[in-house]
């Protein structure tokens, strides 16, 4: 008995000392680019290896180009490719597209719980 207490005990401790992962990544894209970069792949597959069993969001800005709707179709494209990445996954993503945000950017942030 004593040595399942003691046992529960350094979980406990273990578990509380446990940081969790960042509760953010934000990606920069260039204006043209609507697919991710090898690198961008790794990122968001680390953050969501750190975030597995919380809900997601994806929060993404127009590219910064002079046609409105081209800037639209961009960031439709990036969202297309960071869901297919969190999908592969199995982890659910709620996908905002952010005008206001700034342009070319993409922000993934852990939902509260």
């Amino acid at each position: 008995m004593k040595r399942i207490l003691i046992a529960l005990g350094c979980l406990l401790i273990v578990g509380c000392a446990t940081q969790p992962g960042p509760s953010s990544l934000t990606l920069f894209f260039s204006p043209e680019q609507i697919s991710l970069t090898a690198e961008q792949q790794r990122k968001i597959s680390d953050f969501l290896a750190q975030n597995p069993y919380r809900q997601l969001s994806a929060k993404v800005a127009p590219a910064d180009l002079d046609n409105p709707f081209d800037a639209l179709l961009q960031g439709q494209k990036r969202i297309q490719a960071v869901s297919t990445l969190s999908n592969s996954q199995n982890i659910p993503l709620h996908l905002e597209y952010v005008p206001t945000q700034t342009a070319d950017t993409l922000i993934l942030e852990r939902q509260a719980p």
